[in-house]
């Protein structure tokens, strides 16, 4: 969690903040990444893949504006991507 600014060195830090997008959704969900197991050779009928969701926050400097994003579950994004899990298309 960023506590200090990188940029300006100011510790006037907003933690915590939510990341919304307005992008075409009536309901304004949060911005996300998501990683989905890639279908096997031999797709299953009905196979269903699985997959791995987080939403983006932000830490702000009130001072400057620097933004930095994080997730605050990256150790399961790891393990997909280490399972082979992709970026949807």
């Amino acid at each position: 969690m960023m506590t200090k600014c990188p940029e300006c060195g100011s510790s006037d830090i907003i933690p915590d903040l939510l990341v919304n997008t307005d992008a075409a959704s009536p309901n304004h969900k949060p911005a996300y990444v998501k990683l989905i197991e890639r279908p096997p050779e031999e797709r299953p009928a009905g196979w269903i893949p699985l997959e791995v969701k987080t939403n983006f926050h932000a830490a702000i400097c009130g001072a400057c504006g620097f933004t930095r994003l994080y997730t605050k579950h990256p150790a399961e994004l790891l393990a997909a991507h280490k399972k082979g899990y992709i970026s949807q298309t």
